[in-house]
């Protein structure tokens, strides 16, 4: 059974998975800042995924995509973990194939930054679904890694690991990602909402101690 989620189905389920407001043709994510995905995660990690797997839903009618992650570095979160599960909806399980535009891909050994969100129920999954995943890569010829999103508006099958590089001007370096995030923790969340997180929410999850969960002591400002 192939499924395509309808414009208003995919608004729907955007905003009961905490997700970002979709535009009119919904495939498409409103756009957000680095400065937007830093403050609205629960969890900001770098790491390399070790599987991937399909399940689907008890009601049979949503397809997940899995992927098992092994941490190696935590940025912002209530702990450090070594590995997380991360989910994304969609995917093909069995007769079922279930496409959602703009979700995030995973594939097995794909070196991954990840912007995390995390459910009522506790699951976590990349905010702003494909933005909030990064792949990490290194072009021929140079010795900096740099980190790109990709956005499948299909589900059609390919591997992460082996995306085309950005053209030179476009690339995002992962130490210019990483001092962007750094920056932003520091400074701390303005109080400004973003689209599908609730205000407490952003409170909880910018709480000093979440932003530096690496060090012993961390700042004291308060979040707003």
């Amino acid at each position: 059974m192939s499924v395509r989620w309808t414009h208003a189905s995919l608004i729907a389920m955007a905003l009961a998975l905490g997700g970002r407001a979709l535009d009119a043709r919904a495939t498409t994510l409103a756009p957000l800042t680095v400065e937007q995905l830093t403050d609205g995660s629960t969890y900001i990690v770098e790491g390399k995924v070790l599987e991937v797997w399909t399940e689907l839903d008890d009601e049979k009618a949503m397809v997940w995509t899995r992927a098992r992650v092994e941490v190696t570095r935590t940025i912002k979160g209530p702990d450090s973990p070594t590995e997380l599960v991360i989910e994304s909806p969609g995917g093909r399980y069995g007769d079922f194939d279930v496409e959602v535009p703009a979700h995030a891909v995973f594939s097995p050994d794909e070196d991954v930054f990840l912007f995390l969100d995390q459910s009522r129920e506790g699951h976590l999954r990349p905010a702003g679904m494909f933005m909030g995943k990064y792949t990490i890569r290194r072009a021929p010829g140079e010795t900096e890694k740099y980190a790109r999103t990709w956005n499948s508006s299909h589900n059609e099958a390919f591997d992460a690991r082996f995306l085309p590089h950005p053209e030179l001007t476009d690339r995002v370096y992962l130490s210019d990602l990483e001092d962007r995030v750094e920056q932003r923790l520091r400074v701390g969340w303005d109080g400004q909402p973003i689209p599908g997180a609730s205000i407490e929410q952003l409170r909880t999850v910018n709480a000093p101690e979440r932003r530096f969960p690496h060090l012993d002591t961390v700042p004291t400002r308060s979040t707003p």
